[in-house]
């Protein structure tokens, strides 16, 4: 009979380090000697840019912490290459083996971590850990056409890897500020533009605002509250190279709340020629008149 000690995990133990060796568990490392290269950490680094900046784009500097490989001893930890040996549990190895009943087992070196050597005299920069924790300012560049959740992907700008591993992504993930008069929709930018009541009712040519200078827009005679009008290539780029959207005015009718005395009469003369009723009153009366009639 094949006893077990059970303080150290019994059957648990030894089957999950077989199939570490045969399936590469727990990273492959058991069975496989020093530990394989793995890939660092990506890091994520959140950005608010404003609304212009998200439509024509512009570039950025920003100023990131991460882990770098020590520049005083190149990564390896140690004052010099005197300062490194091989592990004497493993012998350079990274794995030690032990018998347990019927089963060889192979267990990464916990003295060596894997590594199958160990450091000696530390590098005084890193303290043997071969890394060096600093700020770094990159430069990124912010296509046109970008909006909120967009993520720039800065290839090799993440955590360093380990074993000689290749360092992760940084990823930028965008947020836009809002804009005052503008709100976007895909590629097209909406804006509410207020005109008067003259202006509705005749016709007139005004100016509406775009991010860059002011444009030209007819109003035609009788215009009512709620129109829109699509004014071509005044939008946003599309970050796919898909051409530029539009810019979508919407009219308000502007009722005024202040009148002087000779805007006034003017106004009880228009409505008389036109004829409206000269009360609310009047016009409920006569609404409802008509409906039984």
């Amino acid at each position: 009979m094949v006893g077990f000690d059970f303080n150290r995990g019994g059957f648990g133990d030894i089957f999950g380090d077989i199939f570490e060796d045969f399936f590469g568990g727990a990273g492959g490392r058991a069975g496989r000697g020093r530990v394989r290269p793995e890939p660092g950490a990506d890091l994520r680094y959140n950005l608010q840019i404003e609304f212009e900046e998200a439509v024509f784009g512009k570039e950025a500097k920003i100023r990131i912490p991460k882990w770098e490989a020590c520049a005083e001893c190149h990564g390896t930890g140690a004052q010099s290459s005197g300062g490194i040996r091989t592990c004497p549990t493993c012998n350079g190895a990274g794995s030690v083996r032990f018998q347990q009943g019927f089963f060889t087992i192979s267990r990464t070196c916990s003295h060596c971590n894997g590594e199958g050597r160990i450091i000696s005299d530390p590098c005084p920069k890193c303290h043997g850990k071969k890394q060096i924790h600093r700020d770094k300012t990159l430069t990124i560049k912010i296509p046109a056409g970008v909006e909120t959740g967009t993520r720039l992907r800065l290839n090799g700008e993440g955590e360093p890897g380990t074993s000689g591993g290749p360092p992760g992504d940084l990823y930028v993930v965008l947020t836009v500020k809002d804009h005052p008069v503008f709100t976007r929709e895909g590629d097209d930018l909406h804006c509410d533009v207020p005109i008067s009541i003259g202006q509705a009712a005749l016709g007139a040519k005004i100016e509406v605002p775009t991010l860059k200078a002011k444009t030209p827009l007819k109003i035609p005679a009788g215009t009512q509250s709620g129109r829109t009008f699509r004014i071509k290539g005044l939008g946003v780029a599309n970050i796919k190279g898909h051409g530029i959207g539009d810019l979508v005015a919407k009219i308000h009718v502007v009722t005024p709340t202040k009148l002087t005395a000779r805007q006034r009469e003017l106004l009880e003369e228009f409505s008389k020629l036109s004829g409206d009723p000269t009360t609310a009153e009047e016009g409920i009366f006569e609404k409802v008149k008509n409906i039984f009639e």
